[in-house]
């Protein structure tokens, strides 16, 4: 749709060039690179999805502290994918149960049986969603070393390391490997 409209929007400019030659060489030739520099932008947002961003900083620090090797990172981006594939339907279905339960909550004429009935219904799914992440979790694990095991528990949280938990907003680095 962008390329579309990229190139047509140059079309007309291009013919009211040859009808008015008022607008210099300069002009035109600038309006030209504004168009192909904002196709270029609108085409790259759409080339990464989220969550497929290459070497992203989470990856490179997990690598950098813990070492790993590019086979090891690659099979853990493998398992990042298919724990996301295999779990789209489940969160999707989480998510459509909080927004019910909100709408629900903030409906006076529902009654206490139906909102605990549909609390149920989100407990269930995050207990299924739980269980996915924790099998998930061990085929992580055993992708690592048993010394790149025992680096985890040194690894600094991100919850209780402030400085490497908001690393995108600060700009702070990696915990460094021991």
């Amino acid at each position: 749709m962008g390329i579309f409209l990229a190139v047509h929007t140059t079309k007309i400019l291009a013919e009211g060039v040859m009808r008015k030659e008022s607008l210099t060489t300069k002009k035109v030739f600038s309006i030209i690179i504004i168009l192909v520099m904002s196709v270029a932008a609108v085409v790259s947002v759409y080339a990464l999805q989220p969550g497929e961003r290459l070497d992203s900083h989470k990856e490179f620090c997990f690598k950098k502290y813990l070492g790993l090797s590019d086979e090891q990172l690659a099979k853990m981006k493998e398992l990042r994918s298919n724990f996301r594939n295999d779990t789209r339907d489940l969160r999707y279905n989480l998510a459509i149960k909080r927004l019910e339960i909100r709408k629900l909550f903030t409906d006076p004429k529902t009654d206490d049986a139906t909102l605990l009935a549909k609390q149920k219904e989100i407990s269930k799914l995050r207990r299924q969603l739980s269980d996915k992440k924790a099998v998930n979790k061990i085929a992580w694990r055993k992708i690592l070393t048993p010394e790149q095991i025992v680096k985890l528990d040194k690894m600094p949280d991100k919850r209780h390391a402030k400085g490497w938990a908001h690393h995108r907003h600060h700009g702070s680095q990696c915990p460094e490997k021991e």
